[in-house]
């Protein structure tokens, strides 16, 4: 199972940083979770999936269509596909609800993925049937080519990940609404968010969630500079609409 440790010294992170010497990475992973949101509403995001190894989540991910998975590629940088399950239709990861859909990976598609930078980090999974469609498993939008998200966007995360840097695991499905940042520290292929007054945001255990704003996948949740929802620093996603011709590709043989 994948554990990619948290950037633990600047030579590691991207450029931009390093010139600005500013943040500071505690140790921990790169896996992403909710901070500070709120438990959703069952199956109100159908196009989620979650990501697991031995039936423990480790990563998020979404329905881009009907066999085709959209996530992180850091998730799967260490890890076999083949030790992989991908649930669909799921709220609680603890119980046993009629509403799931389980498939396994038939086939990895890369877009040149930088584990030292965190550029490209996208991936798709071919499933190894179609999933059946509902209204609790169901694709989610994508961007244009090179669409663009303006600063001060409204847009909303979700994911089953630790409630805090030290804290647990929650059983049910969490979200977050966020707001589009931006940021000098924030990279053209990135999208960075913030919560505004309070401290919160994603952190360890769902990296491959989404970032959904008006109905559309804009971003993948990437990585975080420091602890968990710091208020300090954004959160990083990947910006989708930069693998609009990767993803078509992918999805189309």
């Amino acid at each position: 199972m994948i554990d990619l440790k948290l950037i633990t010294n600047m030579d590691h992170l991207f450029t931009i940083i390093v010139a600005l010497g500013i943040f500071q990475v505690d140790g921990g992973n790169f896996h992403t979770e909710i901070v500070g949101g709120r438990e959703a509403v069952p199956n109100s995001h159908p196009y989620i999936a979650s990501l697991q190894i031995r039936r423990q989540h480790f990563c998020g991910g979404s329905l881009i269509a009907r066999q085709f998975i959209m996530t992180a590629a850091h998730c799967l940088s260490d890890t076999n596909p083949n030790q992989v399950t991908v649930v669909l239709g799921a709220h609680s990861l603890r119980s046993s609800e009629a509403s799931r859909q389980t498939f396994r990976i038939a086939r990895v598609f890369e877009s040149g993925f930088n584990p030292q930078t965190l550029e490209n980090d996208i991936i798709i999974l071919q499933l190894d049937r179609r999933v059946t469609l509902n209204s609790r498993v169901n694709l989610i939008a994508l961007p244009r080519v090179n669409e663009t998200v303006p600063a001060g966007t409204q847009c909303i995360t979700s994911g089953w990940g630790r409630l805090g840097t030290q804290a647990r695991i929650p059983d049910r499905l969490q979200e977050l609404n966020v707001t589009v940042t931006g940021s000098d520290l924030c990279r053209r292929n990135n999208i960075c968010t913030g919560v505004f007054m309070r401290q919160a945001g994603i952190c360890f255990g769902d990296s491959g969630g989404p970032l959904v704003c008006n109905g559309v996948i804009q971003g993948i949740s990437s990585f975080i500079i420091g602890s968990c929802g710091n208020g300090v620093a954004p959160d990083f996603f990947s910006r989708v609409a930069l693998f609009r011709d990767f993803i078509d590709r992918s999805i189309s043989g």
